[in-house]
């Protein structure tokens, strides 16, 4: 068995600014070591060599290529090296997402190939070996595309909607693995104690959609009370948020009361395509970054992808704008394709201004408020929301006519 280490410009740097400067981690340098000592044990067949590179990593891993090659068959195989850079990273929930899409759909995802939950191996760290998936990332090369190839791709991650709609949840929360067994579990948004875990299971809900959004906003302002007064603008915003989500209640904004597998990151970046041919016909060949999946309302999984018809290379796609009509004939086959490939589901909840509200609620319901730029999101929420209940109420008011009172005779 021997080794060896690619790409020589790895060799004149011994410093990522992401990894050693930002996230205080030891420099790739002397890291590849160890890299290649868990890659000889976990991978190298008998007489076979491996090479790294260092690859672009996100905010929550550092990202390592590994390439194997049999000198036997000369062939090579390559793989993803996933590193969580913090200590409060969960393994498990980038795990769990992937076991189960492999159990229930067709979806195109990496394979797991080995992993550790501990520190107890030699790069000290949790760890996932992935294979590595065929094609090169939408981002940025979407827009300058065929059209063919476009409408491709619109079909294609219409019918990944789809399927995500299909994957229901008994409990909302986040998916993990159970650390003893490996099994799927469900973390509650509403209680992050590890005895709150319990085990997935496919049905209807357990609560209503309002009962569990109230549940949450009740514990973000619990622990909001907990950390003093200077936190009583925090509990403020979840009163309000309480009561916007009792009004969306009321005028049938949260009645669908079931729970579906959500990626809330299906953005170019993370969707991996190539050419299709006659032996490989599809044009999308992964879907990565299942770490932020969880288990939501089905409205969480229609935040319109308003990059496959609207690509904006110097701004972020306003949501508020997805329903408008794109302006050229090819622009609206993009979006017709990609609506009717996701289904009743994506139509119903994606354009709904009232629909967008509730996807800003609920996620600030999961997450909290973090920033400043936070603080100003929910107060703009809160504003667009007083307008669009009116509008609402209006509507839902002329649809059901005006009240005649049986007692009034001509």
């Amino acid at each position: 068995m021997s080794s060896e280490v690619a790409t020589p410009e790895l060799e004149m740097e011994s410093k990522s600014d992401s990894s050693t400067v930002v996230y205080d981690h030891e420099p790739f340098e002397t890291f590849k070591a160890r890299v290649l000592e868990l890659c000889q044990t976990v991978l190298i067949p008998a007489n076979g060599k491996v090479s790294i590179e260092r690859m672009h990593g996100g905010g929550f891993n550092r990202i390592i290529g590994v390439s194997v090659t049999s000198n036997e068959h000369s062939a090579v195989s390559q793989y993803i090296l996933r590193v969580p850079r913090f200590e409060a990273a969960q393994l498990g929930c980038d795990l769990a997402p992937l076991q189960l899409l492999r159990q229930q759909t067709k979806i195109q995802i990496p394979d797991v190939v080995a992993f550790d939950t501990t520190r107890r191996n030699v790069l000290e760290s949790p760890y996932m070996i992935q294979t590595r998936i065929p094609g090169s990332s939408l981002f940025p090369a979407y827009p300058d595309m065929p059209h063919e190839m476009r409408c491709a791709i619109a079909k294609e991650l219409g019918k990944v909607y789809s399927e995500l709609h299909s994957i229901r949840s008994v409990t909302a929360g986040r998916l993990t693995l159970s650390p003893s067994q490996g099994s799927l579990m469900i973390q509650p948004f509403d209680n992050t104690g590890t005895d709150a875990i319990v085990p997935y299971e496919n049905g209807p809900a357990a609560k209503t959609t309002f009962n569990m959004l109230h549940a949450i906003l009740d514990h973000k302002k619990e622990l909001a009370v907990a950390e003093g007064p200077n936190q009583s603008f925090r509990v403020s915003f979840f009163d309000h948020f309480i009561a916007t989500a009792s009004e969306m209640s009321t005028l049938g904004v949260l009645d669908e009361n079931y729970y579906c597998l959500c990626h809330l990151d299906l953005e170019p970046r993370n969707i991996l395509v190539r050419a299709p041919s006659p032996t490989q016909p599809q044009t999308i060949t992964g879907i990565l970054d299942w770490d932020s999946a969880l288990f939501a309302p089905p409205l969480m999984s229609c935040s319109p992808p308003m990059w496959l018809w609207a690509w904006n290379d110097e701004d972020e796609e306003d949501e508020r704008l997805a329903g408008n009509t794109p302006s050229t004939p090819e622009l609206r086959e993009l979006k017709q394709l990609f609506e009717h490939a996701a289904g009743p589901t994506y139509r119903r909840f994606a354009y709904g201004a009232q629909y967008r509200l509730a996807r800003k609620l609920i996620r600030f319901a999961i997450d909290g408020l973090q920033s400043n730029e936070d603080l100003m999101s929910a107060e703009l929420l809160l504003s667009e929301w007083t307008e669009v209940q009116q509008s609402l109420k209006l509507a839902k008011g002329a649809i059901a006519g005006p009240q005649v009172d049986p007692s009034v005779t001509n």
